[in-house]
């Protein structure tokens, strides 16, 4: 009887035991999220422009910048209302240098932006192609990439570097 009893309770305890792991590891993947979601863009745009000295003058936009919405159906065709953050940066001489990262506030609208921004991408090798070939090198090496909720766009010389700081600091 007293080993019924023991057994039951040994039971009951690794019951407990397993319930108090299970909250701690899920517990453990929301504090990732929110601490992707919390990504300083600013300063990741600003580490990754540091993989190229040669960078053309550029200009940024944000989705706090006036013209936000605008600016960014430039880049993409895409539903703005999808887009919690994001910044673009562009080069003000007509080379073809971007470097997009956008975070989308629902993870299944990742997708249609990844689509978006690679018909931009094509549009601009057209453009490059046509008028300047010798630079169209540069967008022939884009990187187009995801993490998350967040979508990188790289066109520059120096893409595949800038798409390793990118997976190093989102994931």
């Amino acid at each position: 009887m007293m080993k019924t009893k023991i057994k039951k309770l040994k039971k009951s305890l690794m019951m407990v035991i397993l319930c108090v792991m299970a909250v701690t590891l899920l517990s453990a993947c929301g504090d990732e999220k929110t601490e992707a979601a919390s990504v300083d863009l600013q300063a990741l745009l600003d580490e990754m422009k540091t993989t190229d000295s040669a960078l053309p003058k550029m200009s940024t936009v944000t989705e706090s910048s006036e013209n936000a919405e605008a600016t960014f159906a430039i880049l993409a065709d895409f539903d703005y209302s999808k887009v919690d953050k994001f910044i673009y940066s562009y080069s003000d001489t007509g080379s073809p240098e971007e470097i997009a990262v956008v975070h989308v506030a629902d993870k299944a609208a990742v997708g249609d932006l990844m689509k978006s921004l690679q018909a931009h991408i094509d549009s601009r090798l057209g453009t490059f192609r046509q008028y300047n070939p010798d630079k169209a090198a540069v967008v022939e090496g884009a990187v187009l990439t995801y993490s998350d909720k967040y979508v990188l766009l790289a066109i520059t010389p120096t893409s595949g570097a800038m798409q390793d700081i990118f997976k190093k600091k989102i994931g």
